[in-house]
């Protein structure tokens, strides 16, 4: 299972970024986001992601030294003891799906399965999609 995003519906108002930051770490703060939206043009916007091996081979799990970057049941996920923000991970991240935020690693981890930014896209720009 990963989130599909889907550019062209996009309307860049971050909405996804600060669901995802409130449901994690209760604050709203776009740069501990498991989601990124990146602003192209006045008119293009493009949310990234983590595709949980869709469009990877799990760089960012071979890369981590300290074995902060995890897989378990078709999810990666940070576990946040472990991670020292060396950035080797959001290197080795074929997508741009991983990014450091003060020492540490921040990617979508899918909510344990219930993703909240496909939950809260006003605008239909995220799908779930069973892989």
């Amino acid at each position: 299972m990963f989130v599909k995003a889907i550019p062209e519906k996009c309307s860049g108002c971050m909405e996804c970024e600060a669901v995802c930051s409130m449901a994690h770490w209760h604050v709203v703060n776009p740069m501990k986001s498991g989601i990124r939206i990146e602003k192209k043009s006045v008119t293009e916007d493009i949310p990234h992601l983590c595709t949980h091996g869709e469009d990877c081979n799990f760089e960012c799990v071979d890369a981590c030294k300290f074995d902060a970057m995890k897989k378990e049941n078709g999810r990666v996920y940070v576990d946040y003891e472990k991670c020292t923000g060396c950035r080797l991970c959001e290197k080795a991240c074929p997508i741009g799906a991983v990014w450091i935020f003060e020492k540490k690693a921040y990617k979508c981890d899918l909510c344990g399965g219930d993703p909240m930014c496909v939950k809260y896209c006003s605008q239909g720009a995220l799908e779930i999609v069973e892989g």
